[in-house]
């Protein structure tokens, strides 16, 4: 229930404006409602372009200036670094830095690693954790299903069949979003390797646990538990952020659902914004359930919908929404293109998927020469490989573009070596890192030797995998001097730069010094380049060297933005992409963006061009194949999103042939859009 606001009553005769009253200007009626908005759960309904990005921003910054809290009691959570930036960086506009500094803003995967971080110890960890990834836990996955000396995985393998390491990871990951326990996923599992699943479960907890490592679902899962199973640590939480605003709400899954409930109690602070319509990642445990089941965690909340569009053309516009209308469970809007008439929507169609991508080519290139700044183009995908040949044609036109999601710096192979041998000078007990640090480069210490220094390390130095190594000797299976003296050689390494960290040297100093070890990463790729048999190979080892260089330059400049709080353990978050870097006011792109369309959520263009507009792929054939009709309804909010990406031009392409095969015809959306006729698609 709204309580009225600190500051907004004046004396009998007096009428006088609220503190911050020239933040409500420019607002709508219904934006500056939200802004204002007193104490206790709020909901705001924005369509796309309705600047709820602006309406939370100038929500925090209501908070600040009426006094109503102070900065370091707000959490703003996002689903993005990038969100997070964006929402750090405007705030610091509004405010200034030091007061947009002192509010958290981040992720919810970066907000539970924070909590985790303090409460590591009730789940038989340290502060020091590890953080698994997808290709981490991948790998743990496929060594339990291969060890056939794990007698519960081997019966229930006996019984069920094996099925695939990411077939597994993904039904883990789907029951821990749910909140399940191994046994509740096993006694309520349709998949048919259930039983199988729920005990390689069972061994990958027990691996993380003795490798002192999460995996990216458990923070959120250990977030719940802390704040659900212990009443002091939610008093202190609820103490310490009394205020949340959430971004993206329609996106929450169960268990962000219930953090956010737990967080701030069924009559907390709470503001957040939700658009049911662009709910599109269902594969990660999101449900529209999420928005309708708001008021009954959050009983007596206040609601504002934001339907006024700043964004698109009522052409864009009209079209966007006379598709996504055709999905029956959803919160009706009435959307209103502030910027009226005026808008270009126009379909294309094309022989192949290379007379598409020349298309597209050209018209990028002559929007550039009529005055189109690179970073209002935005060319959009439904899938990944449908931007190949864009990006193809594109290079051989000259036309600098950027590609979101592409294998980042971070995700390189070379540089996720480096990042393990990072890891293990922070955790040593992480048998993952320890397994790729020693491997790269290859020191001849294979697969049964990694095996018996883990085992070793576990039952003699208290997990420490530096110290097993460094004792060589000790592993007195291994055969060969040889094999014992390459890995006592590592261990001794990286002892040495574990004493420049202890020592409080800088991260940047600590990451050269690893990477330039005796016979480690450097060494290699340097006699590579300069040794290698064919150019081909000399040119990979200078690319990866630059990589390295690179990953120093990031250590470097993590320092520079952190001086007075950057640690090794910051820079691997932030390299495992929980941390948003610094955004530097007034950069500018000179590239045009080529994007999934998943990838490219939250962003705008005045020019989108939206290729592979067909059947089987913009909906998928997955989708038109499902048994029920949620899939579809979830391709449709899918086009949604990417039509409502554009401000003044929005092209939709398909092409007949694609991948040298026939292809399934123009998407059933560009007929509900309005934009074909059946019998012109029929044709």
């Amino acid at each position: 229930m709204q309580e009225p606001l600190a500051g907004d009553t004046a004396p009998a005769g007096q009428a006088r404006p609220p503190l911050g009253a020239p933040l409500l200007e420019g607002l709508t009626a219904e934006q500056a409602h939200a802004v204002t908005y007193g104490s206790g759960p709020l909901l705001i309904i924005a369509g796309p372009g309705a600047g709820k990005t602006r309406t939370l921003i100038h929500r925090i910054a209501w908070l600040l200036t009426n006094g109503l809290a102070p900065p370091w009691e707000i959490l703003a959570v996002t689903f993005s670094v990038r969100a997070a930036g964006e929402l750090r960086l405007r705030l610091a506009d509004l405010l200034g830095e030091q007061v947009a500094a002192a509010v958290t803003a981040a992720t919810f995967h970066s907000v539970c690693a924070r909590m985790l971080r303090e409460d590591a110890a009730l789940f038989g960890r340290t502060e020091d954790y590890t953080i698994y990834d997808q290709a981490d836990m991948r790998h743990v996955i496929d060594w339990l299903l291969s060890d056939s000396k794990r007698g519960a995985i081997q019966a229930a393998l006996d019984d069920c069949g094996q099925p695939g390491s990411s077939e597994v990871l993904s039904e883990i990951s789907l029951a821990k979003n749910r909140l399940l326990s191994p046994s509740a996923y096993e006694r309520s599992a349709r998949h048919s390797a259930g039983p199988v699943i729920a005990e390689v479960w069972r061994g990958a907890e027990e691996e993380l646990r003795r490798s002192n490592a999460f995996s990216f679902d458990d923070l959120l899962v250990g977030a719940v538990q802390v704040l659900a199973e212990y009443p002091h640590r939610l008093a202190h939480y609820r103490e310490r952020w009394k205020w949340v605003v959430v971004d993206e709400f329609q996106d929450t899954n169960e268990a962000q659902g219930v953090l956010i409930a737990l967080l701030v109690g069924p009559d907390g602070n709470v503001c957040a914004v939700a658009d049911d319509d662009q709910l599109i990642y269902s594969w990660r445990g999101a449900e529209p359930r999420a928005v309708l089941e708001f008021g009954e965690r959050f009983p007596g909340h206040g609601r504002v919908v934001l339907g006024r569009n700043f964004r698109s053309r009522s052409e864009i516009l009209n079209a966007a929404v006379a598709c996504v209308s055709q999905n029956e469970r959803r919160t009706a809007k009435a959307l209103i293109a502030v910027r009226g008439d005026g808008g270009r929507v126009h379909v294309r169609a094309f022989q192949s998927e290379y007379h598409e991508a020349h298309w597209i080519a050209r018209t990028t290139g002559q929007a550039l020469a009529a005055g189109i700044v690179p970073a209002e183009i935005l060319v959009l995908a439904r899938a990944s490989y449908a931007t190949e040949p864009v990006q193809t044609a594109l290079a051989q036109a000259g036309i600098p573009h950027r590609v979101l999601g592409s294998l980042g710096l971070y995700e390189r192979t070379e540089v996720r070596d480096a990042l393990a041998y990072l890891t293990l000078l922070v955790n040593p007990a992480d048998a993952q890192a320890f397994r790729r640090a020693v491997q790269a480069p290859r020191r001849g210490v294979g697969t049964a030797t990694i095996t018996q220094v883990v085992a070793l390390a576990r039952e003699r130095h208290h997990g420490d995998l530096i110290v097993a190594s460094a004792q060589g000797a000790d592993v007195e299976t291994v055969r060969r001097q040889s094999t014992r003296d390459r890995l006592a050689a590592f261990g001794h390494a990286m002892e040495r730069v574990r004493g420049h960290l202890r020592a409080g040297r800088s991260v940047g100093y600590v990451v050269v010094s690893t990477l330039m070890i005796e016979g480690g990463l450097v060494a290699y790729h340097q006699h590579r380049r300069d040794h290698a048999a064919t150019a081909s190979q000399r040119r990979d080892a200078e690319h990866v060297l630059e990589d390295l260089r690179s990953l120093c330059r990031a250590a470097q400049a993590y320092d520079e933005h952190h001086p007075d709080r950057a640690t090794l353990t910051g820079f691997l978050e932030m390299a495992a992409g929980l941390h948003a870097q610094e955004v530097k006011p007034g950069q500018e792109d000179r590239r045009i963006t080529v994007s999934t369309v998943h990838r490219a959520k939250g962003t705008e263009a005045a020019l989108v061009i939206v290729a592979g507009c067909e059947e089987r792929l913009f909906p998928t054939w997955r989708a038109l194949q499902a048994p029920d009709n949620d899939h579809l309804c979830e391709e449709r909010r899918v086009f949604y999103v990417a039509c409502t990406r554009a401000k003044d031009g929005l092209f939709l392409t398909y092409a007949h042939n694609r991948r040298g095969r026939p292809t399934a015809g123009p998407s059933q959306f560009l007929y509900e859009a309005g934009l074909m006729s059946r019998t012109s698609m029929a044709a």
